[in-house]
C-alpha cells in the first residue's frame, strides 16, 4: 500500500489537491495509511471516523430516513456521507466508506465483506459524486479493512487524473 501513498504524494507535486475522508468500517485505517509518510500534510486534510449511525447523522448530516430506509451499509448512506464531508471540508477529493467488516453483522442483503464507497471529485469548481459497491471475499475483519483501504487508494489515484 505504501506505493499508492507515494504515488498520491508524487501527484501532489503535479496538481493542487487535498483529500478528506469519512470512514466507518475501516475505522481510520485509510487515514493511518495516508499519514504514514512524511509530507502527507501537503495532501491530507483530515478525516472523520463516523462509526456510529448517530455520528453519521450528527456530524455528516446523513438523514435518519436514509439510514432507516436503506441501512447504514448502502449506496445512499455512502453518498450522504461523502456529501456531508463537502459541508466541512474544502478538499478536492472526498471519500466515504461504510460496510460490514465482520466477522459478525452480515445479512443476505449486506453480507460480511460488503463495502460501499462514496467519492466526490471537484473538477473545475464543481463536485461530481459516485458510489461503488464491493464484496470482498476475505472473511477476517483486518483483511476486509485492508482490502477496502487498498481499493480506495487506487480509486483516489484514478480520480486524481480527472482534476
Amino acid at each position: 500500500m505504501l506505493s499508492y501513498i507515494k504515488k498520491i504524494k508524487k501527484l501532489r507535486k503535479e496538481k493542487l489537491f487535498s483529500i478528506c475522508l469519512a470512514e466507518s468500517c475501516t475505522g481510520g485505517m485509510i487515514s493511518s495509511k495516508l499519514t504514514s509518510i512524511s509530507g502527507s500534510s501537503d495532501f491530507f486534510d483530515g478525516s472523520v471516523v463516523s462509526y456510529s449511525n448517530d455520528l453519521k447523522k450528527r456530524l455528516l448530516k446523513v438523514p435518519e430516513t436514509t439510514i432507516n430506509k436503506y441501512g447504514a451499509v448502502s449506496h445512499q448512506t455512502a453518498l450522504s456521507m461523502v456529501k456531508g464531508l463537502k459541508k466541512i471540508s474544502r478538499s478536492e477529493i472526498l471519500v466515504s466508506v461504510t460496510g460490514v467488516a465482520g466477522p459478525d453483522g452480515g445479512s443476505s442483503k449486506t453480507p460480511v465483506g460488503c463495502v460501499y464507497f462514496g467519492l466526490g471529485t471537484k473538477i473545475k469548481n464543481k463536485y461530481y459524486y459516485t458510489t461503488i459497491k464491493k464484496i470482498f471475499r476475505e472473511k477476517t475483519r483486518k483483511k476486509i479493512q485492508e482490502k477496502s483501504t487498498e481499493f480506495i487508494l487506487k480509486e483516489i489515484i484514478k480520480n486524481l487524473s480527472k482534476i
